[in-house]
Parts: C-alpha cells; sequence; structure tokens
C-alpha cells in the first residue's frame, strides 16, 4: 500500500463530513424520531451542510453536498425511512396486533419487525398501541379523529399511525 498524501486524506475528511448528515437523518427517522424533532434534526443538519460547502474544493464535493442536501430534504418532508422500514414490518405488526387483541400480547421490550417496542396494548377506545417510548409509537387506526393529545402524527397507511404524545 502506498501512503495517502495529506491533501488527499482532508478531501476524503471533508467528502465524509458532507455526506454524514443523510446518514444521521436516516438513522433519526428509524429510531424513530418523533416527525417534528426530524424536521428540526434535517433543518439543523441542512445548516451544518452549508457551512460545510464554503470549503469544498471539488466537483465532488460538491454533489456530495447538494445530494445530502436533496436527502435532508426528503427524509424531513416525507419521512420516507420511517414509510420504508414500516412497509417492511407491516406483517409483523399485524400479527403481533393479532396477539394483543386475542389476549396474548408479546413480552416487551421486543423487536416487531424493524422496531424496537417498548410496550404493546390495547389503550384509549380499544385501539391498539405499539409504543417505541413514552408515548411515541404505533397505533392501529385510522388517520382521521386520533382519541389521543398529539405533539406530531404521520400517516402510514389506512390502518396504523405513528404519533407522538404530549
Amino acid at each position: 500500500m502506498f501512503p495517502i498524501p495529506a491533501a488527499e486524506q482532508k478531501h476524503r475528511y471533508l467528502l465524509i463530513a458532507i455526506a454524514a448528515p443523510a446518514f444521521l437523518a436516516i438513522l433519526a427517522s428509524l429510531y424513530p424520531f418523533e416527525p417534528s424533532l426530524l424536521i428540526l434534526t434535517c433543518i439543523l443538519l441542512g445548516y451544518i451542510i452549508i457551512v460545510g460547502l464554503i470549503f469544498v474544493r471539488s466537483l465532488r464535493q460538491l454533489f456530495a453536498g447538494i445530494t445530502t442536501i436533496a436527502i435532508l430534504l426528503s427524509v424531513a418532508t416525507s419521512n420516507w425511512p420511517l414509510r420504508a422500514a414500516y412497509t417492511l414490518s407491516r406483517p409483523s405488526f399485524d400479527n403481533a396486533a393479532a396477539q394483543v387483541r386475542a389476549g396474548d400480547p408479546p413480552s416487551t421490550p421486543c423487536w416487531i419487525g424493524l422496531f424496537r417496542i417498548q410496550k404493546a396494548e390495547v389503550g384509549n377506545k380499544g385501539i391498539l398501541c405499539l409504543w417505541t417510548n413514552n408515548g411515541t409509537g404505533f397505533v392501529q387506526t385510522g388517520p382521521n379523529d386520533l382519541p389521543f393529545n398529539l405533539w406530531s402524527h404521520a400517516t402510514l397507511d389506512n390502518s396504523w399511525q405513528f404519533i407522538s404524545e404530549d
């Protein structure tokens, strides 16, 4: 192996620093952060990228910065990583819902699909809740007239919602 020149190492580090916020935003969405906190996180990471673009020295770094900003915007506006993970986990959610309704809830904490569930219960007005942490989680109900004190809400489909309560 040949040693990498110092200038090339700095170039690589800047490229990684510009691309890293996109991965952080995707991980924040998959945690899952509540939607309003995810938007604020993406805005903060976007400001970091814009400052980082001042130091860009190549087209590759500029392209990485623009791509990262596009990913941050897409995560903030559509929360697609959460929706994709939910879509992959939907059969597990439905199986867990059937178990809870049958009176045999899974022992928690547990993984249901790609999400770590802290509590599974039939809550307010017979609505099934899979809580990822205190007051944040997935509820099996339609998107209209949710009987919760909501801080934020993301409709996943006609039967599952992701909510954060006050």
